[in-house]
């Protein structure tokens, strides 16, 4: 699991560092949320197309597929999405 640290600046902010901005695939203008369960923090990308995005219990069912599927070894190369989300919006 990559682990990044950034300083909170007097006014409360902090930059979200690059290879967690490169994880999400988020970049300048774009939005993330934060999500707590009052113990933890999480950031994650918000979709372009909000959509997509499903109910917060759809979209947590889907963050735990992926990391049990990560876990087991079984992830692909980006490339692919890309080519998954063209197709299914007509975009090729």
């Amino acid at each position: 699991m990559p682990i990044a640290s950034t300083t909170i600046t007097q006014t409360g902010q902090v930059t979200l560092p690059k290879v967690m901005r490169d994880i999400l695939g988020v970049g300048v203008g774009e939005q993330v949320s934060f999500l707590s369960d009052g113990k933890r923090v999480e950031i994650v990308a918000v979709p372009k197309d909000p959509l997509t995005l499903g109910s917060e219990k759809d979209f947590r069912a889907r963050v735990l597929e992926a990391d049990e599927a990560f876990a087991r070894g079984e992830f692909r190369d980006a490339s692919d999405l890309v080519m998954r989300m063209r197709s299914k919006y007509d975009l090729l």
